[in-house]
């Protein structure tokens, strides 16, 4: 008796132990991913990599890996390409998942220093990534899923791009929209106006200090939202929001109900209800939206009222309020009486404009049909197919909305800071995982070669390659610019004059009066296409036209053409047969038209030369007129 009182009672504690420990090892799991997302948020990330550089300091296996990705990207911790190299290659034999993508990522931008092909470099990438994914990395699933994008397997690319949605989606906001106005190295390539630099913050914060209404309801919206430099504060923003609301601000009452009926935000009393009615009796119909939320979920004191909530809601979707149409569509979701094509309909507006959980709502819908139509004979393959990529396209929205986005932001910092090759290493992950900002940033880095990361110019012209062929697959004109210089001057891959004038006018096609400058060079001489100066004196036209930029560039090269024609027409020269092989002033990355095209050194030149003949001629003139 007294054996088996003792042997139960092992097992007790054998039983509580085991229940102390699984309950610390979920609270560590949770604590690794917070640390893990905090490293792309570029304020938090020193805290993040503190976190797990104590777990792995105890022998964290985990924590370890984590930290390869962060000493690759540089995040919270100095850059370290090659410590990320030794310490991700010695982790992938016990597992570590992000040791797999770091490895993966080095493989496939060749940093690893083994000489292999880049065919054999991309599939042990992609043997990385896949092992990655299989242990619930969702970056690695990205990576993963784009690759069978791109073979054409839309199946297995719904399976992680699904994956990666359903690890991100618990912690986007409801109010969440896909980011649209990323920040460029190059001014340039910035089509984005009334952007507000961290100056313009201060000097903004500043007027709202002395009592600008104005001024305080935008100071509140960027701090609600977070600028490079300016950590997000949403108690900041509800000070500044509660000072324009005193000035009787109506867009101020409906964004602090908004953030408050979202946040629990201590020691700050508001009445949301009356706030909301004030705006709209004011004339502010964005309040129907919030008033709708309100009612949808109930709030304090305000008991949930679904007809009032229904009725607030189709008026916000009726003034085209994005939120209306997803919140209406959550009310006929839940609906017992049914609501669901309503609710896709109004979810499908929505994602349109980029609304998250809208598009993450529908992509749930399409794979329960595909599922739902596995077994359904009338479930065409070409009706499963369109079903497969839409729900594809939807995932990926969703998947790239993930905290990573974070690291463009970071990844500009950084760039600004003097720090190109964090800057650089960055801009090629966020590539990797698709974000277009992304293409054209590592471009423009590697084309500068002061990234610090690359050795040799054949290396980097082999990885701008790929990231401006990437640029131009998104429909971006400057990749196909960068794409047609690139095959013009033979850098990375072999001289193709055919192609280069390809991409030149791919580029013009999109709107470019560089690669149609470009282009019009190439048929005024007959290069890769054959020559036509009547249609090249078009083309220069057509290109002064789509750029202010572009005129003085236009009207030079359209004075030396008319030069060339005069001198082969009076002199029965052929100009255009002579090889003018003289140095050229291009740089290859490109800031100006005059700098930023095939146009030798003797077109400057000689064109200096007919000014200045013109200008003599003109003087002796006016002095045989005074002479008379």
């Amino acid at each position: 008796m007294r054996t088996m009182r003792s042997d139960i009672g092992l097992i007790i504690v054998l039983i509580l132990a085991g229940s102390v420990y699984g309950g610390e090892l979920t609270k560590w799991q949770n604590q690794r991913e917070d640390a893990v997302f905090a490293l792309f948020r570029p304020q938090d990330a020193s805290q993040g990599a503190l976190l797990l550089q104590e777990a792995a300091s105890q022998g964290n296996a985990d924590a370890e890996s984590d930290l390869t990705l962060a000493k690759l990207l540089g995040m919270g911790v100095p850059q370290d390409i090659e410590a990320a190299e030794k310490s991700s290659s010695s982790l992938v034999e016990g597992g570590g998942a992000r040791a797999h993508t770091t490895l993966g990522l080095l493989l496939s931008h060749n940093l690893t220093g083994t000489e292999m092909t880049e065919e054999k470099r991309q599939s042990q990438a992609l043997s990385h990534y896949i092992i990655a994914a299989m242990s619930n990395d969702p970056i690695a699933q990205i990576l993963a899923g784009l690759h069978y994008l791109k073979v054409g397997d839309c199946d297995a690319a719904l399976q992680y791009f699904r994956r990666a949605a359903l690890a991100v989606i618990p912690a986007v906001p409801e109010e969440m929209m896909m980011q649209d106005s990323p920040r460029y190295v190059w001014p340039e390539d910035d089509e984005f106006e009334g952007r507000m630099t961290l100056d313009e913050f201060h000097f903004v914060e500043l007027m709202a200090q002395h009592g600008d209404a104005d001024a305080a309801l935008k100071t509140a919206v960027f701090l609600y939202r977070g600028l490079p430099g300016l950590p997000r504060d949403v108690r900041g923003a509800v000070g500044y929001l509660r000072q324009a609301v005193k000035e009787n601000s109506t867009s101020a009452m409906v964004m602090l109900s908004s953030i408050l009926l979202r946040h629990d935000i201590p020691d700050v009393e508001e009445d949301v209800l009356g706030l909301l009615q004030t705006a709209l009796d004011l004339g502010e119909k964005s309040a129907h939206a919030y008033l709708g939320l309100l009612y949808l979920n109930g709030f304090k004191d305000v008991p949930k009222n679904l007809a009032k909530a229904k009725i607030h809601l189709t008026q916000g979707v009726m003034h085209g309020f994005t939120e209306a149409f997803y919140l209406l569509g959550k009310l006929y979701e839940e609906d017992s009486s049914g609501g669901s094509d309503e609710a896709i309909a109004l979810w499908h507006v929505s994602a349109s404009v980029g609304h998250v959980p809208s598009a993450f709502r529908i992509a749930e819908r399409y794979w329960q049909e595909l599922h739902r139509g596995a077994a359904d004979a009338d479930n065409t393959a070409v009706f499963a197919k369109a079903l497969c990529q839409s729900a594809v396209s939807l995932y990926r929205e969703v998947a790239l909305s993930g905290d990573w986005h974070y690291l463009l932001e970071s990844a500009y910092e950084d760039y600004v800071s003097g720090h190109a090759g964090t800057a650089l290493m960055k801009y090629l992950l966020m590539s990797d995982l698709g974000y277009p900002s992304a293409h054209v940033n590592a471009g423009r880095l590697l084309d500068s070669g002061n990234d610090g990361i690359y050795n040799t110019e054949e290396a980097l012209h082999q990885q701008a390659m790929k990231v401006w062929q990437k640029a131009a697959d998104t429909g971006t004109a400057t990749g196909y610019v960068r794409l047609g210089d690139l095959h013009y001057y033979g850098q990375g891959v072999p001289q193709d004059l055919t192609l280069a004038f390809m991409y030149y006018n791919n580029a013009s096609m999109l709107g470019s009066a560089h690669g149609l400058f470009n282009a019009a060079q190439m048929v005024e001489w007959g290069e890769g296409v054959a020559q036509n100066v009547t249609k090249a004196r078009e083309m220069y036209e057509e290109a002064a036209e789509l750029s202010e930029d572009a005129h003085v560039p236009m009207a030079l090269a359209l004075l030396k053409l008319d030069l060339f024609l005069c001198l082969n027409a009076t002199l029965g020269l052929d100009l255009y047969a002579v090889d003018w092989s003289f140095p050229s002033l291009k740089d290859h990355g490109g800031h100006s038209f005059i700098v930023n095209t095939s146009m030798p050194a003797w077109d400057i030149i000689l064109m200096a030369v007919l000014a200045v003949i013109i200008t003599v001629m003109v003087a002796l003139r006016a002095i045989s007129v005074r002479n008379r």
